[in-house]
């Protein structure tokens, strides 16, 4: 499916708001063990740390 300019600007507006990034510095060994978990369990980096976050807001 062709994605079109307006689409691609549309989508970028509605990041721009409703989202925000927050870079992550790892060390490479962290990172590889880190993916090898992920890779194993199946679950995505991303979805990882983001429930992760989630687990420990709910606790505190």
């Amino acid at each position: 499916m062709a994605t079109s300019e307006a689409q691609v600007r549309a989508t970028l507006k509605y990041k721009a708001k409703a989202y925000k990034r927050i870079p992550l510095d790892m060390k490479i060994e962290e990172y590889e063990a880190l993916k090898e978990y992920t890779d194993n369990t199946g679950e995505s980096i991303n979805g990882f740390i983001r429930r992760i976050i989630k687990e420990n807001i709910k606790k505190s």
